[in-house]
């Protein structure tokens, strides 16, 4: 499963977490009174308000700790989404957890103290789960959006467009990222880099049909059966027969023949 992004460790979003979800908590509770939880709250005693205070100082201190805890072991830790999500959930039970001490004596010798628990983390999990679910949401799209902002722009003129013997759209990559084509009989080989990476592509069409496209990007012709990318060009040698040989700036890629006839041409782009 992917592992969340580093952001969720960082500082801003720790604070954010641990200020929102207890004033989130303590105004909901006393806006909306879900699951008539005032009632639970009073402990037969008129003490609503006090133990929402005591209960939401429980979910601040719980949240700061945990937060605090992925803050400091932010160099050790590389959760996936599922041990995030058990992450916040331990934050939920945890809450619920000190919550049922002060009002388990309160409800001593009307509820048990293991009912009083479970409607603790009951309720809380009922309660948190909303603030939980739209902070993760919102550093997610925040990562997100980041991401974009990152990426780089592709210029439209830039990328080449392959089509196969039938006319249909098999391959856009941008011109730069071409290593070089070879021809293969009814194919051609297009070795192009992804994300750093050496990656081939076949496709079904001749080297004739490409060629006009090819040129018109800056591709050379280096030999009968291959075009070749001179920006990718780390040096020209000879092999032990005195063949020229091109040789490529990435090491999965294999060394280019070039012909006498377009070795001068190539060697004016170097």
């Amino acid at each position: 499963m992917k592992p969340i992004s580093r952001t969720f460790y960082k500082m801003p979003s720790q604070v954010m977490f641990f200020t929102v979800v207890p004033v989130f908590y303590f105004l909901f509770v006393l806006t909306y009174n879900p699951f008539n939880i005032s009632d639970f709250l009073s402990v037969a005693q008129g003490r609503f308000t006090l133990n929402l205070i005591i209960c939401s100082l429980i979910v601040l201190a719980v949240t700061v700790l945990s937060r605090m805890l992925l803050f400091l072991l932010k160099r050790l830790l590389d959760l996936n989404w599922a041990l995030y999500i058990l992450w916040c959930v331990g934050e939920v039970v945890v809450s619920g957890l000190f919550m049922s001490i002060p009002l388990g004596i309160g409800w001593a010798g009307v509820r048990t103290y293991f009912g009083t628990m479970s409607l603790c983390v009951l309720y809380t999990a009922g309660i948190l789960v909303f603030p939980l679910s739209i902070l993760t949401m919102a550093v997610q799209l925040y990562v997100m959006n980041e991401s974009v902002g990152r990426a780089p722009r592709v210029d439209e003129r830039t990328l080449l467009r392959f089509y196969d013997d039938q006319k249909r759209l098999k391959l856009v990559v941008s011109s730069e990222a071409v290593l070089y084509i070879e021809a293969e009989e009814n194919y051609v080989r297009i070795v192009h880099l992804d994300n750093g990476r050496v990656k081939e592509f076949t496709l079904r069409s001749s080297m004739r049909a490409l060629e006009e496209n090819l040129v018109r990007h800056g591709l050379l012709r280096c030999h009968r059966s291959f075009f070749i990318n001179a920006s990718h060009v780390e040096l020209l040698r000879k092999d032990a027969n005195g063949y020229a040989l091109a040789q490529l700036d990435h090491n999965g890629a294999k060394p280019i023949p070039v012909s006498k006839r377009y070795y001068d041409a190539l060697v004016e782009l170097l």
